[in-house]
């Protein structure tokens, strides 16, 4: 089996290769495509080609304006057997849009970016947490200076990459904020989300379009940008009673389950297709 565009900041391809090894299929000659851009981005957006399809998805912001579908690397769609997306709003952008093949729609399948054992541990030293890499950007330049000033135990931590470390650092927080890099990129975050739920954070997020498409949607705190700090602060203030509403109570660990099994027998229906199984 040959994987596209694996590298070690893709949360999810631990799970996926360890499916493919496990239903021993890595012997098999075929093309495993990782797609990790974002595709719900206004028309505005960097990096978006003039011919980019537009879809039906609204913005978060305006709702006169619609996203477009905004494929990076089509040549790898076309040419791999399998797609692997690494969220659902970016499959369902896909799907609604109406505007790709089903030999290309049926070939993709959401893999969730769950690369360690759930946990649920209380204790924490550190309260806030960002892990945003380039602190130059203005829009996250400015959330931390915001949470700088607001919370004296916010940190952000960058250069953090490998994966027991990665897990070490989300074990460490109470709180993960995630917040958009740009104005235009809309799709969630989830190599940074998801991984941190699955170590006991307390997520606070960004509002996302068709999040309630999201298996875990329920378990992150979704607000505005402009938000984000008071709502920081307020979960710090009672974080017991929320971590006990998100970690304590919720199921939140069948839901992981769930969402891992659910991949891999979608993964088994696109295998089978193509012979392989």
């Amino acid at each position: 089996m040959r994987f596209a565009n694996a590298h070690a900041l893709l949360m999810n391809l631990p799970l996926v290769v360890d499916h493919v090894q496990r239903s021993g299929m890595m012997a098999r000659d075929g093309l495993i495509y990782m797609q990790d851009e974002h595709n719900l981005v206004l028309r505005e957006g960097r990096n978006v080609s003039g011919d980019a399809p537009t879809g039906v998805v609204r913005s978060i912001f305006d709702p006169e304006e619609t996203y477009v579908v905004r494929v990076v690397g089509a040549e790898h769609y076309a040419a791999a057997d399998v797609i692997v997306e690494y969220n659902m709003p970016n499959v369902e952008n896909v799907r609604m849009s109406g505007c790709f093949p089903e030999a290309i729609v049926s070939k993709i399948v959401y893999a969730p970016s769950i690369p360690f054992a759930y946990s649920n541990e209380r204790e924490r030293g550190v309260d806030v947490l960002t892990n945003f890499v380039d602190e130059s950007q203005p829009r996250r330049s400015a959330m931390m200076g915001l949470l700088k000033d607001r919370i004296p135990g916010y940190r952000n931590v960058r250069g953090v990459f490998k994966l027991p470390a990665l897990r070490s650092l989300y074990s460490s927080a109470k709180i993960l904020v995630n917040a958009h890099q740009t104005w235009h990129h809309h799709s969630i975050e989830e190599f940074r989300v998801l991984p941190a739920l699955s170590r006991g954070c307390v997520v606070i997020s960004e509002d996302v379009p068709l999040r309630e498409r999201i298996p875990y949607h329920e378990a992150v705190i979704w607000c505005r940008y402009e938000e984000i700090p008071e709502v920081t602060a307020e979960v710090l203030s009672d974080y017991d009673a929320v971590f006990e509403r998100i970690h304590g109570r919720s199921g939140l660990r069948e839901v992981l389950r769930s969402m891992r099994q659910t991949f891999r027998n979608e993964m088994d229906v696109v295998m089978g297709r193509l012979g392989w199984i």
